[in-house]
């Protein structure tokens, strides 16, 4: 694999692209945690145990 990517050219912008998405998206998850509403938390925390 390691061979085949050093092959491609313009494989080096896809990587970085990669890299900004999984970056933003891990702080937005990271965000979303901590300032979610507790009330909907405590909600869908007890949905399987409401059956």
């Amino acid at each position: 694999m390691k061979q085949f990517l050093a092959n491609v050219q313009g494989v080096d912008g896809y990587l970085i692209f990669s890299l900004i998405v999984f970056f933003l998206f891990f702080v937005g998850l990271l965000w979303w945690v901590f300032t979610a509403d507790k009330g909907y938390i405590n909600k869908m925390k007890n949905i399987p145990l409401d059956n």
